[in-house]
C-alpha cells in the first residue's frame, strides 16, 4: 500500500490496526464455540448467562484498570502485553473442565478484554497524532471485519468437528505472534514529530492561556465534556447493543417472520455497522467529526422510530429489516468518533488518551451489560416494539451528547 500520510510507513499504523484484528479475531473465535465450551461443562442456559456475565464485569474492572497500565509501559507495549495475555487467556476459556473454572477464566479473559480495548485505542490515538490523518474508522472497522471472520471460521470449525481446543490455540498463537512481529519493526516518525506518548501531553499553560483569552474558561468547559462523552457512550449501548441481541427476536415474535429472514436482521445490523466505519476516515476529513455526529444520530434515531411504526403497525418483516440495516448505518460512527475523542482532549486539556478511552470503554460496557435488563421485562410487557423504542432513546440522547463531545482531531481542523 505504500506510505502513509506525513511519510510515516504502513507499518507504524498497523500496530493498532494489529491489535484490532487480534481483538476482533479472539473475540469472534470464542463466540463461534460458545455452545460447544457450555455443553463440554454441562452449563445451563441460567448457568452459562453467569459465566458470561462474569466476563463482562472483568470487561468493566480491565477498561478501569487500563490507564495505569498505559502510564507504566506506554501505549503501544500496553497494547501488547494486554493483547498477547488476551491470547494466553482465550486458551484456558477453551480448555476449562468445569463451569467453575469457565467463569473464572472468563473473569480474566474479560479484564485483559477490557484492558485491551482501552489501551488499542489509546495507541490508534498515538498513531493518528503522528500521521497527522484519521483511523478509527478504519481501526473499528477492521475489528467489525475480524469478529466477523474469525466468526464464519470458528462455525466452519465447529461443522467440521475441529476440537475447541485445537481451534482457539491455533487462533491464540497466531494472535500472539502477529502482534510480536509488529511490536518488533523499528517505528518511525515524521520529521519534527514528537515520539512522546500521547499520556504524556502536559496540560496547557497558564501562559498560553493569557495568549488565549478563551483557553481560560476550558478547564469549565472540561467539566462539561467528559459527562456529555459519558452519556454518549453509555446512550449508544442502548442502540448497539439490542440492535445486535435483539432484533433476530424482534422479527421472529414481533412481526413473525420465518427463521433465516429473523436470523438476517443482527448480520444486517453489523453489515451496516462496518459501511459507516470504512467510509468514516473520508467523511470526517472532508466534513469534519461534528457534522459526521450529527448525521450519525439523525440517521440512526430516524431508522429506528421507523422501525417502531413498522413493528406497531405490523408491516411486512423486509421494512423493519430495512430499518436495521439503516439504524447500523447510523451506529456505525459513535464509537469510533467517541475513542477519536481523546485525540482532542489530550491536545487541548492535556488528557491522557487512555482515560478517554477508559470512560468511553467502562460505560459503554456498563450500558451493554444493563440493556437486557431493560429490554427484557419492557418487551415481555408492551411487545417486541420496545426494541425499537429503547434503541430509539439511545439515538436520541446519543444525538444530544455525540456531537459535542466528538471534537475534530488536530489533522482534521488542519484541513489535511
Amino acid at each position: 500500500m505504500g506510505r502513509a500520510t506525513g511519510g510515516v510507513r504502513f507499518v507504524d499504523w498497523m500496530r493498532p490496526g494489529i491489535a484490532f484484528a487480534v481483538n476482533g479475531a479472539l473475540y469472534g473465535s470464542l463466540l463461534a464455540r460458545f455452545p460447544e465450551i457450555a455443553d463440554r461443562v454441562s452449563a445451563s442456559e441460567s448457568q452459562f448467562g453467569v459465566a458470561l456475565f462474569a466476563a463482562a464485569i472483568g470487561g468493566l474492572l480491565g477498561s478501569l484498570a487500563a490507564p495505569r497500565l498505559t502510564r507504566a509501559v506506554g501505549d503501544l507495549r500496553a497494547a501488547l502485553v494486554a493483547g498477547t495475555g488476551y491470547a494466553a487467556l482465550a486458551v484456558a476459556v477453551a480448555w476449562a473442565p468445569d463451569l467453575t473454572l469457565l467463569g473464572c477464566a472468563l473473569l480474566l479473559v474479560g479484564i485483559l478484554d477490557g484492558a485491551h480495548d482501552v489501551t488499542m485505542n489509546a495507541a490508534a490515538v498515538r498513531a493518528q497524532q503522528q500521521l497527522s490523518t484519521v483511523l478509527m474508522g478504519r481501526l473499528h472497522a477492521t475489528w467489525s471485519l475480524s469478529l466477523v471472520g474469525a466468526g464464519a471460521l470458528g462455525a466452519a470449525a465447529a461443522g467440521l468437528a475441529v476440537p475447541v481446543p485445537l481451534h482457539i490455540n491455533l487462533v491464540a498463537v497466531a494472535a500472539i505472534a502477529l502482534q510480536l512481529i509488529v511490536a518488533g519493526r523499528r517505528e518511525s516518525v515524521p520529521a519534527g514529530r514528537s515520539t512522546v506518548p500521547v499520556a504524556a501531553v502536559p496540560p496547557e499553560s497558564a501562559e498560553s492561556a493569557e495568549r488565549d483569552p478563551a483557553s481560560a474558561v476550558r478547564p469549565v468547559r472540561l467539566r462539561h465534556v467528559l459527562p456529555v462523552l459519558g452519556l454518549a457512550a453509555l446512550a449508544a449501548s442502548y442502540v448497539e447493543s439490542p440492535g445486535q441481541e435483539w432484533t433476530g427476536l424482534l422479527l421472529s415474535r414481533g412481526l413473525h417472520a420465518e427463521a433465516q429472514v429473523a436470523a438476517s436482521a443482527p448480520v444486517l445490523f453489523a453489515a451496516g455497522l462496518v459501511a459507516s466505519r470504512l467510509a468514516l476516515d473520508s467523511a470526517q476529513r472532508r466534513l469534519g467529526s461534528r457534522a459526521v455526529a450529527i448525521a450519525s444520530g439523525v440517521t440512526m434515531l430516524l431508522a429506528v422510530l421507523a422501525g417502531t411504526l413498522f413493528t406497531a403497525v405490523q408491516a411486512a418483516p423486509v421494512w423493519a429489516l430495512a430499518a436495521i440495516a439503516v439504524a447500523g448505518v447510523g451506529a456505525g460512527p459513535v464509537f469510533p468518533l467517541l475513542f477519536g475523542a481523546a485525540d482532542h482532549l489530550s491536545v487541548r486539556h492535556g488528557i491522557p488518551a487512555a482515560r478517554t478511552a477508559s470512560i468511553v470503554s467502562a460505560l459503554s460496557r456498563i450500558g451493554a451489560i444493563s440493556a437486557p435488563v431493560v429490554v427484557g421485562p419492557l418487551t415481555e410487557t408492551l411487545g417486541m416494539a420496545m426494541v425499537f423504542a429503547v434503541m430509539a432513546t439511545g439515538a436520541l440522547l446519543v444525538l444530544l451528547a455525540l456531537p459535542r463531545a466528538a471534537g475534530d482531531p488536530p489533522a482534521v481542523r488542519n484541513g489535511r
